[in-house]
């Protein structure tokens, strides 16, 4: 393949951080996670990844998901492992995916049907039963947190945009999935389960490793 055809990865991370918001950015910071995966960069491309996230973390003025000034700390609840509570970068890159999890499972139809990107495709399947077990195996939560705190911790982080218990109450979704056996998994379970995760990869995968130079 010629060159010419390659984008450097050091030119998506500058394209990103000269967006307004993590929110933003977090499409084109995706878009890095997969390339990284499914070339299986995932180690040498976190570099690249926690530029991006380290950018919008020490900016002066942190600009909100919601497109609001933050003044305060992300403040995340007891059911989320101290090893992100406590830091205030793994924080903020945390609610980020979450909030891109939302987005996906909320981009309307009409937008869908018109996707360019796979990322922009509504995802009709996903539940947050599937998110709360990714986040249990990749401990992020801890493993005996209940649906009714991991739904409160969820409806939190997304503020306004879902309404009070949609994500707690017992029939949204099929909870006995969090602790199901790999084996007991259908085969859509378990690709969900792999999307899911593969958007956790900028904050799970281990803080070091060299920067790959294309895509």
């Amino acid at each position: 393949m010629s060159s010419i055809r390659l984008i450097p990865v050091e030119f998506i991370v500058e394209h990103a951080k000269a967006l307004k918001t993590a929110a933003e950015a977090m499409p084109l910071r995706q878009l890095l996670a997969d390339w990284f995966t499914t070339n299986h960069h995932e180690a040498e491309g976190y570099a690249a990844l926690r530029d991006i996230d380290d950018h919008f973390h020490a900016s002066a003025k942190q600009v909100g998901l919601d497109g609001e000034t933050e003044q305060e700390p992300v403040v995340l609840d007891g059911c989320v492992l101290s090893r992100y509570r406590n830091n205030q970068t793994e924080a903020r890159m945390l609610v980020a995916i979450i909030h891109e999890i939302h987005r996906r499972m909320n981009i309307p139809p009409e937008e869908s049907r018109k996707a360019k990107r796979p990322e922009d495709v509504r995802q009709d399947s996903w539940t947050w039963p599937h998110v709360m077990r990714v986040m249990i195996r990749k401990n992020i939560i801890f493993e005996k947190t209940k649906k009714a705190n991991f739904g409160l911790m969820i409806e939190k982080v997304l503020g306004k945009k879902v309404k009070v218990n949609s994500i707690r109450r017992a029939n949204y979704g099929h909870y006995d999935i969090v602790e199901k056996y790999d084996y007991d998994l259908s085969e859509q379970d378990k690709d969900i389960i792999r999307d899911i995760s593969a958007l956790f990869l900028p904050l799970t995968m281990p803080k070091n490793g060299n920067e790959p130079t294309g895509i």
